[in-house]
């Protein structure tokens, strides 16, 4: 690319090489681009596995340490069987009462609705006196047909059950072999750096590492308070009432989706109000009240006080870096946003000492 001043008139020539360099970067990241959208899928089931290992490792490590063998593969195995007793702990006991409640709720609709319009109540009241009793009959008989035509939706959610699956039983596979050979890498991988950097750059990997295994340990002790909490106001609220559900099983929900950050809660949340409406209306008005005051001050307050001490973060940084993450990435953005956020941290303040050190002639 050459500048020419001629007569005050500055021509400026490029020359084709540069065209085509230009087009072949444009080519290249368009190409590039379209690479990754279609490797979306595997690129997140691999980061997934690279996060759950990092979380996993303190376990093995100290399992590994406890055996005789020193054997981390054994050390994974025991990790392993003790997360998938749990899981399926957690499925027997909270999936059937849920199927079976959503079962009986979704027979009993049509009874429901045309028991409604012969009820003294505000909302029987409110049918008759706008004669909204045919549109009722019409729904009720509506649902009553189409609870046998099924087999479509079935096929498609069996469907997604079965992609799910595989896709849980890869990041499975993916988190063994890099428990089991991430030492080994890593030790290859420091090997290839210099040593006069290999230890203030270990310094901060394990600062990197902390960073992870808190956020964690952070995310599990939020959700449990929450759950914990939530099964309380639900004995509460259901004793006064007088209903009966299990409290357990909806705990259970709101702890599963509360590790989620932020949005976790409402999620969970959204699910046990449903189900407490199946119980009664007035248990699921109570629920909704409660979660809207949990959920303000778990933002505000428990979320932010744990992960900021485990990630060096402030709790306004900690809310927004969940925010964004969400936005960019959905719910597996806000997931992975707070210990991001916290390793950009960790390289962030190591520029700024490596900066004062360059400015005030420390370090040569």
């Amino acid at each position: 690319m050459l500048g020419r001043k001629k007569n005050n008139v500055t021509e400026l020539t490029i020359s084709n090489r540069t065209i085509v360099r230009i087009i072949a970067f444009l080519l290249g990241t368009v190409l590039l681009l379209r690479v990754l959208e279609n490797m979306r899928h595997p690129l997140t089931l691999v980061f997934v596995s690279f996060f759950l290992s990092l979380a996993l490792n303190p376990i093995v490590t100290k399992l590994s340490g406890m055996l005789k063998s020193k054997s981390r593969v054994r050390a994974t195995a025991i990790a392993y069987a003790a997360v998938t007793a749990v899981i399926v702990a957690f499925i027997i006991l909270i999936v059937p009462p849920l199927i079976n409640q959503t079962t009986e709720f979704i027979r009993e609709v049509p009874k429901t609705l045309s028991n409604i319009e012969n009820q003294d109540s505000g909302l029987g009241r409110f049918v008759r006196r706008y004669e909204l009793e045919k549109q009722l009959n019409d729904f009720a008989t509506d649902w009553s047909r189409n609870l046998g035509s099924v087999k479509g939706p079935v096929v498609t959610t069996a469907n997604r059950i079965f992609s799910n699956v595989i896709s849980i039983v890869t990041v499975f596979v993916l988190t063994f072999m890099m428990l089991v050979e991430g030492p080994r890498w890593i030790k290859g991988f420091w090997k290839h750096i210099p040593i006069e950097r290999r230890a203030h750059d270990q310094e901060i990997a394990n600062k990197m590492y902390r960073v992870v295994t808190s956020y964690v340990n952070g995310q599990v002790l939020v959700a449990a308070i929450g759950a914990v909490f939530a099964m309380i106001a639900l004995v509460i609220a259901s004793t006064i009432i007088g209903v009966t559900v299990n409290t357990v099983a909806l705990a259970g929900i709101i702890f599963l989706f509360a590790l989620i950050p932020t949005v976790g809660t409402i999620l969970g949340a959204s699910i046990v109000v449903l189900f407490s409406l199946f119980a009664s209306s007035t248990l699921a008005l109570v629920m909704v009240i409660y979660f809207i005051v949990y959920q303000q001050i778990e933002n505000a307050t428990v979320q932010p006080l744990i992960q900021s001490k485990g990630n060096d973060l402030t709790p306004m940084l900690v809310f927004i870096a969940a925010v964004l993450g969400i936005g960019l990435g959905g719910v597996l953005g806000g997931f992975m946003a707070i210990p991001i956020a916290g390793c950009a941290k960790v390289l962030f303040n190591d520029w700024i000492e490596d900066k004062s050190f360059d400015s005030d002639g420390s370090k040569q």
